[in-house]
């Protein structure tokens, strides 16, 4: 990284579709498994609205102090708080602060990507009740006045998409760098480089960065058509195809991650082993006529890499940001051709869905974990591809050969990012 100062992960948490902590999340994907399911607040034939990725058996009562918090945290804010408990125990720093309490507490911060929150229509189901005719027929103009003497006071608190590093930073009393970043699927590692700017500038040691999104949210959905629905399967978990020559839209889901990262020094000062270090990143962004762009790619891809001093031939594996839609799946797999093409690839979103801005955070984690066991990750969708799709992708894990792995992320506007990790 620039301006002098090495930045290094040293703590990952995740809560995901497919397992709640990394252990189980990386156990999950290594065999394959799949999250991709019938939602349960859905009726009737299974059609691409209704399918998507839950996360299962997540109590936020065992992540959430104090308790009463949760009483202005919506979904996406718990899993953003449980991620980062996990993070920062991973880190060992939690423990760190513990012995060490007069650590300046302005030298932690705290930068999340995150989204538009949805709140659920049966939030306001009684009271639409409550003012419509005998007819059934809501009356419009008493809604209001009803709706403010129904809703919880601090309701507007649940959905703000700043409150993630708000709750977070409280919680672990971080008093430095707070910051939100809000860029679609690029969300996360935004966050990140944000983050770590922070880091190299000098304006703090240690910065939490995580993300959180949801693509399954019953308000959400009926907001969201920027990336086409895929075609449920036959095996509902098989509906998320990506690089599929029959894929024709994504599944959502939802997740969150974080990643705490600090400077090189500190994290030796107290004796912690790092598990990456964050060698390069870059955001580019360059519209097209459609959705997802190839030269955006290409250009953070570049940026990385150089940044980082690797070359294309030293990484071993790219997580792939590719989600099954056709357009932006196209543009990656054209990136990765004229840059990458003999790099192994491996596309979590088949087995995870589309979680949103939490999407990046998530694959940041995947990288961190292929270099921790050695392992290049299998792709749930691998036995879908062509015979001849032209870059190496696995359906069981493989030996990771280099110990450089890039992330790659993107939106359907344009935007790109690139991270480069290293042992």
């Amino acid at each position: 990284m620039p301006e002098g100062r090495d930045v290094v992960i040293t703590g990952i948490g995740a809560v995901t579709p497919i397992g709640v902590g990394t252990e189980s999340f990386w156990r999950a994907l290594c065999e394959g498994q799949g999250g991709v399911r019938k939602l349960p607040f859905t009726s009737g034939c299974i059609g691409p609205e209704n399918i998507g990725a839950l996360i299962e058996d997540f109590d936020p009562k065992a992540f959430v102090r104090p308790r009463k918090a949760l009483k202005v945290m919506c979904r996406e804010l718990q899993t953003a708080f449980a991620a980062s408990q996990l993070a920062f125990a991973d880190s060992g720093f939690e423990a760190y602060l513990g012995q060490h309490p007069d650590f300046d507490r302005s030298r932690i911060g705290t930068v999340f990507g995150s989204e538009m929150f949805y709140g659920s229509p049966l939030e306001l189901a009684d009271t639409i009740r409550r003012v419509a005719d005998d007819d059934g027929m809501a009356e419009v103009a008493d809604f209001g006045g009803a709706a403010m003497r129904d809703i919880f006071p601090l309701w507007m608190l649940k959905y703000l998409p700043n409150m993630a590093a708000c709750h977070v930073g409280i919680a672990v009393q971080a008093f430095g760098p707070n910051n939100t970043i809000v860029l679609g699927d690029a969300s996360g590692p935004a966050a990140l480089i944000e983050s770590a700017s922070c880091i190299t500038r000098g304006i703090a040691d240690v910065m939490l960065s995580g993300a959180t999104g949801n693509r399954v949210n019953e308000s959400g959905m009926i907001y969201r058509g920027v990336v086409p629905l895929a075609t449920p399967r036959e095996n509902l978990a098989d509906s998320s195809r990506p690089f599929a020559p029959d894929r024709d839209g994504a599944v959502g889901g939802e997740a969150a991650a974080t990643i705490v990262i600090e400077s090189a020094e500190l994290a030796r000062q107290r004796g912690q082993r790092p598990l990456a270090t964050l060698a390069g990143s870059a955001v580019r962004f360059v519209p097209g006529t459609e959705r997802g762009s190839c030269r955006a790619i290409e250009l953070a891809l570049q940026a990385a890499l150089d940044q980082s001093g690797a070359a294309f031939d030293d990484v071993g594996l790219v997580v792939s940001h590719a989600m099954g839609d056709p357009q932006q799946d196209a543009a990656e797999l054209a990136a990765l051709q004229n840059l990458l093409p003999q790099t192994p690839v491996c596309a979590p979103m088949a087995a995870t869905g589309h979680c949103g801005a939490a999407t990046g955070t998530l694959h940041l984690v995947v990288a961190v974990l292929a270099l921790q066991n050695g392992v290049v990750p299998p792709t749930r969708s691998a036995p879908f591809l062509a015979d001849d799709f032209p870059l190496p992708i696995f359906s069981t894990p493989q030996p990771l050969k280099k110990a450089c792995v890039v992330v790659i992320n993107h939106s359907a506007q344009g935007h790109a990012t690139a991270v480069v990790l290293k042992p």
